[in-house]
């Protein structure tokens, strides 16, 4: 498999304005887990409850401080997804992210984003403004791969 788009460093087409988007167009900065927002245990217990409340999720607060899937697998790095099916079809595209692929949206990417948009109108009444924020619209990306698709 080519790794070449492994490195975000490399590749500047990962960052928005200073913001790391995921293979998936997850906004990765803005995640309340990614690596740069975890700074207590109480980000850690904060993130593992509000995913449980909204998508049903028990991510243990011991593994919360995410790498990202831009860092290559040989630096080891930590990601809550394990083994991403929707990273390892981008990589073996050699793609940026799934924005590009023709085959975009497929069944993989389309179950990958309503694990998302399925939870929208229930969090609108269900979670406070800052939850949302933190815990949703991280997450909302088809807008922006699209208009990837269309550049």
């Amino acid at each position: 498999m080519d790794k070449s788009y492994e490195n975000d460093m490399q590749y500047p087409e990962y960052m928005e304005n200073g913001d790391v988007r995921g293979r998936c167009g997850f906004h990765c900065r803005k995640c309340p887990a990614y690596k740069e927002n975890i700074h207590s245990d109480a980000d850690r217990s904060r993130v593992h409850l509000t995913w449980n409340k909204i998508y049903g999720l028990d991510v243990p607060p011991s593994v919360l401080n995410c790498d990202g899937c831009l860092k290559p697998d040989d630096e080891h790095p930590v990601r809550i997804g394990g083994d991403c099916e929707i990273r390892n079809c981008v990589l073996e595209k050699n793609l940026a992210h799934c924005g590009l692929c023709a085959d975009f949206p497929c069944d993989l990417m389309e179950r990958h984003l309503a694990s998302v948009e399925t939870v929208v109108p229930e969090c609108r009444s269900s979670c406070s403004p800052e939850e949302f924020r933190d815990f949703i619209e991280p997450y909302l990306c088809r807008e922006y791969l699209e208009s990837e698709k269309n550049k």
